[in-house]
């Protein structure tokens, strides 16, 4: 008992000599610990737009799309009788030099992937009008899924680093804080490209061959696909947009042609997209086997670039012969 009765005024004597934490000197540590946490996805996106603004960030990053991000906006006085502009679906399906050998006339494709047409709308045509003669047409490809404007979500890498490219500014910036969850997904996708460019890169060499050879296409270094990929809820196509796109862009003589891009047969919705798109484009849904095409069910093998383009320039035929 008395050991117990000792152990207690031990204890009290220790709480009782023992120094007070003083509440004014902890004050701070709250603050500067909210500080961290909002500063580290600051730093990874500042760190994040110093990286993809590089020079050598487009071979670094190691995606096919951003292999020639200044194509489109290189061209000046080329002045291509045909102009091909787009989704993915035009630059990995719509081959110039078969336009040029069925038409004879000189074709140039600056189709861009579905992200940057989305975050950059149409900057990277209306920069080649200005440095061009108008050309007698323009033909624009999308993707089933390029149609809808609404309900859309295309804050992509590649988006997001054309933007940061060409469009670097407070208003992009503001962008990219509106969007909280996207931009932090992109700063970690950047970053985690500029430590992988350390190791073995992947060899492009005939992808960017046949890029500058057939002025624009680009034919992605992946095997014929054997099945479907399922796509998600497609909604209906914009219609508003679709018609300025045509108002804006026949003009001082040029024929603007809107085409949707082939899809496999295999697809689920083909009714459903192609009632969709029904007296909306000029082309009637193609629809091929799925061995034409090598990357999510909308980007071609050469073949299918091949089969895809000679439609196209049936197209132009057609109008050459109804002018004459």
């Amino acid at each position: 008992m008395a050991d117990t009765t000792l152990a207690v005024s031990e204890a009290a004597d220790v709480e009782r000599t023992a120094p007070r934490q003083d509440c004014r000197a902890s004050w701070w540590r709250y603050p500067i610990y909210c500080l961290i946490v909002v500063s580290l996805p600051a730093l990874f996106l500042l760190s994040s737009i110093f990286i993809v603004r590089s020079k050598s960030f487009p071979v670094e990053s190691h995606d096919p799309f951003l292999l020639n991000p200044d194509y489109a906006y290189s061209l000046s006085h080329v002045n291509c009788d045909v102009v091909v502009f787009g989704d993915s679906t035009a630059i990995t399906g719509v081959d110039p030099t078969v336009i040029e050998k069925s038409t004879g006339l000189k074709t140039c494709n600056i189709a861009q992937s579905q992200s940057i047409l989305a975050l950059l709308g149409t900057a990277a045509l209306d920069n080649y009008l200005q440095s061009n003669e108008p050309p007698k047409y323009l033909v624009i490809q999308l993707g089933p899924e390029s149609f809808s404007r609404d309900h859309q979500q295309f804050y992509w890498p590649e988006g997001i680093t054309l933007l940061l490219r060409k469009k670097f500014g407070l208003r992009t910036l503001l962008t990219l804080v509106a969007h909280p969850q996207e931009t932090y997904g992109f700063a970690i996708w950047a970053i985690k490209a500029k430590l992988g460019a350390l190791g073995p890169a992947p060899n492009f060499i005939e992808m960017e061959a046949t890029f500058r050879s057939r002025s624009g296409l680009l034919i992605l270094p992946k095997p014929p696909e054997t099945g479907c990929v399922k796509h998600g809820l497609l909604w209906p196509p914009t219609l508003s947009w679709i018609k300025g796109l045509r108002e804006k862009y026949s003009v001082n003589g040029t024929q603007v042609l809107i085409d949707v891009a082939p899809i496999p047969a295999c697809e689920n919705d083909i009714a459903q997209i192609a009632a969709s798109l029904a007296g909306v484009t000029d082309n009637t849904l193609p629809v091929y086997p799925i061995s034409l095409f090598s990357d999510l069910d909308r980007h071609l093998t050469m073949v299918g670039a091949e089969r895809s383009t000679e439609e196209i320039a049936q197209q132009i035929q057609s109008r050459q012969q109804r002018q004459k």
